[in-house]
Order: C-alpha cells, then structure tokens, then sequence
C-alpha cells in the first residue's frame, strides 16, 4: 500500500504554473516546428550550390559537392529528428504530469546549434570570388 505523497517525485501542483508551462511549451513547441522547416528550406537550397560545383581549379574543401551532400542531408535529417524528439517528449511530459517546456526548448538549441554548424561548413566549400 503506497500513498500518493511517498512517490520520490511529486507531480505538479500549482495550477498557474501549470497553465504557464502547458502555454510556454505550446509556443516552444510551434517554434520548434517553424525553425525546422527554416532549416529544412535552408538545407534544400544547399543543393543549388551543390549542383553548381563541378570539377575545377578548387582545392580542398572549396566546392566539395561532397561535403555540401553530407551538410544538406544531416540537416534535414537532425532537424526532423530533433523536432520530433522535442515534440513528442513534450507530450509524454505532459501526460505523465511533469514539466514540459524543457523538452522543445532543448530541442529549439539543438537546432540552432546544427544549424549553426551546417552553414559554417557549407560556408567553407563555397568558393570566393
């Protein structure tokens, strides 16, 4: 025979903070999905650069249709992922009675970060004039 109050981790109570979180995390949540759709349409005008890199008096990492490849494909790829995990954690958080907002918001960095990343190398293959 358990009681409720001898659980190791008590759920939520307040019922203003529980308003705040459920909102918060609907806005973080609708970020999420608007800033993996940014990154998706980023990634996918990647491929423009790609098909325009050809052979050609370039060394090294400029104009390597290669590594554009592998930074349009790991973007799209990490971004849905990660928009996926955030979301739908969200929602077992919040079934479960615990706090949501830290789920879509660590996804919110995540892609920020990979992003972040992504443009950098694509910036490094881009030839200057």
């Amino acid at each position: 025979m358990t009681s409720r109050s001898s659980s190791p981790i008590a759920p939520r109570r307040n019922p203003v903070l529980v308003t705040i979180d459920i909102l918060a995390s609907v806005l973080l949540v609708l970020l999420v999905g608007v800033l993996a759709l940014g990154v998706i349409s980023t990634a996918l005008s990647f491929d423009s650069l790609r098909q325009l890199c050809g052979a050609g008096p370039y060394e090294g990492l400029v104009c390597s249709p290669v590594l554009l490849g592998i930074v349009i494909y790991g973007l799209i790829i990490i971004a849905v992922l990660v928009a996926a995990l955030g979301i739908g954690m969200a929602i077992v958080s919040l079934i479960r009675k615990r706090y949501t907002f830290w789920w879509p918001l660590g996804a919110i960095i995540i892609i920020l970060v990979v992003f972040y990343l992504g443009t950098w190398f694509a910036g490094l293959t881009v030839p200057s004039a």
